[in-house]
């Protein structure tokens, strides 16, 4: 199949939306920065237009068609336009028959028959001469037409591109963040392992469901003259699935301290814990609330919030 019929035959596809997600993002891509094969979509669309309207389209074809372009507006109304000029083609064949047929009854002389067509006496030839004019208007108003939505495409495809680059961007720059935030806790935490024992270093805190700040009951972190770090579990309860979670703690003033976004449910003794760990350099002794969210597709939902109290031995 030669390269020409294989191209028209995907951009069909790609107007009948038939094509895979991944192949109609390169074809609009490619759309986006090739004006040439732009007008070749705008060209297919429009014999698509025009076999619809002369019903020649197969059945499977025309119920793609139907779906995809009559949900449309302004391709509604590329359709009725395109099914008037149509009509307008198909009387002007019609009226220029029926002269011919006439023709042989009464044949005049050519100058006489010359004569009539520019004294304006033959009201047939009148009427097909506006007919031919009303189709050249028809023509160009749908090029105009074409044009327009051409760089009105044009616009949209590129203002897409400049908002999935900043999605991109912004995506980039928060996963720096969070790298160069583990990095840190990394490296206080070997810095840590190799002053001493792991475990004298840590301190540790386990907050279970309905340990909520309205009961007034609060847990105690007790933290040793070694620890270094504080390492809270949040205990789940079984509804509470989500990708990814954020843990907010502040003091009981609510002065805040620390944010964690993007953290994940792990296992454990305890069962399944979303897990924060606090440097105890910014914990003094008193009273702290700690407020844990589910993430989900950029919203958040609260899950529940814990107050706990920290001494140091």
């Amino acid at each position: 199949m030669e390269d020409g019929a294989f191209e028209e035959t995907v951009v069909i596809r790609y107007l009948l939306g038939d094509l895979p997600e991944e192949a109609q993002v390169s074809l609009e891509d490619r759309a986006f920065s090739d004006p040439e094969f732009m007008r070749v979509i705008e060209a297919v669309e429009t014999d698509l237009i025009d076999s619809y309207v002369r019903d020649e389209m197969r059945p499977q074809e025309k119920r793609q068609f139907e779906g995809r372009f009559l949900s449309s507006p302004e391709r509604r109304k590329k359709i009725e336009f395109a099914r008037a000029l149509v009509k307008v083609s198909s009387d002007s064949r019609k009226l220029s028959l029926a002269v011919e047929s006439a023709e042989p009854m009464l044949r005049p002389s050519w100058r006489a028959t010359l004569s009539e067509l520019f004294r304006g006496r033959r009201p047939a030839f009148q009427f097909a001469m506006s007919a031919v004019a009303l189709a050249l208007l028809c023509f160009a108003s749908w090029e105009a037409v074409q044009s327009a939505r051409l760089h009105r495409l044009n616009n949209e495809l590129q203002s897409q591109r400049i908002l999935q680059q900043q999605r991109e961007n912004s995506l980039q720059q928060d996963v720096e963040k969070e790298k160069a935030r583990a990095d840190e806790l990394l490296a206080q935490v070997q810095q840590l392992t190799n002053q001493g024992s792991h475990a004298s270093l840590v301190a540790s805190l386990v907050l279970v469901p309905g340990t909520l700040r309205s009961e007034g009951t609060a847990q105690e972190l007790a933290l040793t003259r070694g620890a270094q770090l504080a390492r809270i579990q949040i205990q789940l309860e079984d509804r509470d699935h989500y990708p990814q979670f954020r843990a907010e703690l502040q003091t009981k003033r609510g002065e805040p301290l620390l944010t964690r976004n993007n953290l994940r449910e792990q296992r454990s003794s305890a069962g399944r814990v979303v897990v924060l760990e606090v440097p105890t350099s910014i914990l003094e002794p008193g009273q702290y609330e700690l407020a844990l969210k589910g993430l989900n597709r950029g919203q958040a939902k609260d899950i529940g919030f814990y107050e706990f109290s920290i001494t140091k031995k």
